[in-house]
């Protein structure tokens, strides 16, 4: 526990302030029908999607954390799971009677099984809870939930955004925003200020440099925001749809796929030098048509050896700007913010790369993490 929140602990103010948050939250809940919930989610209602979030998520999460998923994979088929059942509301009539838990928790681990399936990974087996309400409704086949999972893709890459339930999912990435950022705003609110106060007088030395803002280290900013691709195959799944460019062995040599693959399986045990080798071998083959693929791969692959150099050589390269551009402006940013932890005059440059990712990114959590950037690199 920070120390501060414990003297809050202690002070019959900050007892006074988390009581009436936590009442907040306890308002938030509330105990809505089925039919409440489902006529919410049609109608994408910002409260009865807040009280989903607050009663159903953690308990979606740990489902998908049970078949072997991480608790980030919790949290996406959760969103997943939601735009799907909004979408089965508006399509079919679902049963008043039939318990909204039960059928969103069976979506998510649906959906969290065919996408284990589409990577070729082994699908888990999906216990049954003999306490739990039978769900009598059928699940959508897996070309509807592979479809919901392409358009949720393409919302993030901000493609798509005239579609029926985008509403929804921004209102979605809103309750999640204020959720997440609860922590970093409550300092800015007035009553915090006013504990400021108390916290001066008990702890004056740590909260001088708590409460008032400081500049991060570039080396600080990079560990925030560095995170690779778990998968290589994976990831260029999501850049170019499930068959990756294969419907043309013309267009898309089977070398490419097979040395790709061959790279991932080193990728993932992080054997970084020998993925680079197989990745090489695809530019020296004159394998043209995958080149940008292991291009950006090799920059991906320098940056986790902290080799920044080499990283900004590949991504200069790179001819493919339609799958990979944005994510070149981005790592292109975090590889001079590298440059900027080993030489300190570069910070300058740093700030400027990620104006330039902040200007040319459609996704506004990336630039929600740029805009953090600039500030924490700011003199």
């Amino acid at each position: 526990m920070q120390p501060y929140l414990y003297l809050l602990l202690l002070c019959p103010i900050g007892s006074l302030i988390l009581s009436h948050h936590s009442n907040t939250l306890t308002n938030l809940n509330g105990n809505l029908s089925n039919e409440q919930f489902i006529n919410g989610l049609r109608e994408a209602d910002s409260e009865v999607l807040a009280s989903i979030y607050a009663e159903f998520q953690k308990p979606v999460v740990r489902a998908v954390s049970a078949l072997g998923g991480s608790g980030a994979a919790g949290n996406v088929f959760f969103q997943t799971a939601l735009i799907e059942a909004a979408r089965q509301t508006k399509q079919v009539e679902l049963p008043a009677e039939m318990p909204f838990f039960s059928y969103l928790k069976a979506l998510a681990e649906a959906h969290f099984s065919d996408w284990m399936a589409e990577r070729g990974q082994p699908v888990p087996d999906v216990a049954t809870d003999p306490e739990a309400p039978e769900i009598s409704f059928p699940l959508p086949s897996s070309e509807v939930l592979r479809e919901t999972r392409q358009k949720i893709t393409a919302w993030r890459k901000g493609e798509q955004t005239d579609a029926e339930d985008y509403p929804l999912w921004q209102k979605m990435r809103d309750i999640e925003r204020k959720t997440t950022g609860a922590a970093e705003d409550a300092p800015k609110s007035n009553f915090a200020r006013n504990l400021l106060i108390f916290f001066v007088l008990l702890t004056m030395g740590y909260m001088a440099y708590v409460w008032f803002a400081r500049s991060k280290t570039p080396a600080e900013v990079y560990h925030d925001n560095f995170v690779p691709p778990e998968s290589l195959m994976a990831d260029l799944s999501l850049r170019y749809g499930p068959a990756r460019g294969n419907d043309s062995v013309t267009a898309r040599p089977s070398a490419c796929e097979f040395l790709l693959r061959e790279a991932d399986e080193f990728y993932k045990v992080k054997d970084y030098e020998s993925a680079q080798e197989v990745l090489f071998e695809i530019l020296s083959d004159s394998l043209v048509v995958c080149q940008s693929d292991a291009l950006f791969y090799i920059g991906v692959i320098a940056l986790a050896q902290e080799n920044p150099e080499l990283a900004l050589e590949c991504f200069a390269k790179i001819e493919d700007l339609e799958h990979f551009g944005e994510d070149i402006y981005w790592y292109q940013a975090l590889a001079f913010v590298k440059l900027a932890e080993k030489n300190p005059l570069l910070r300058d440059k740093a700030a400027r790369a990620v104006e330039r990712t902040y200007s040319h990114t459609q996704d506004s959590l990336r630039r929600e993490q740029a805009e953090k950037m600039l500030k924490h690199l700011a003199d």
